[in-house]
């Protein structure tokens, strides 16, 4: 499964071994916090190189992964409103 970080209008390649759930995860207190942190990715390829992304509040991070990590799409608006809500 090939899975990207959208960051700044960059597609950033996910390292193949990296549990999407528990990245999104750490992204998610990385925003919550009132502190900025670094995340880094170690890309492999022709040219390797190291991908360090600065996480916190005000900074849009986004996680584009397929086909829907197993999950099933809920366009409820049960599943919306919680969603919208921020709710876990």
């Amino acid at each position: 499964m090939t899975a990207f970080i959208l960051y700044q209008g960059q597609k950033i390649e996910i390292p193949e071994n990296t549990k999407i759930d528990e990245l999104a995860n750490a992204l998610k207190a990385m925003q919550n916090s009132v502190a900025y942190s670094w995340v880094t990715l170690n890309l492999d390829g022709p040219d390797p190189k190291r991908v360090r992304l600065m996480v916190g509040p005000g900074i849009p991070i986004g996680i584009i992964s397929d086909p829907l990590d197993g999950h099933e799409p809920n366009v409820t608006d049960d599943s919306l409103r919680d969603f919208m809500n921020g709710s876990e």
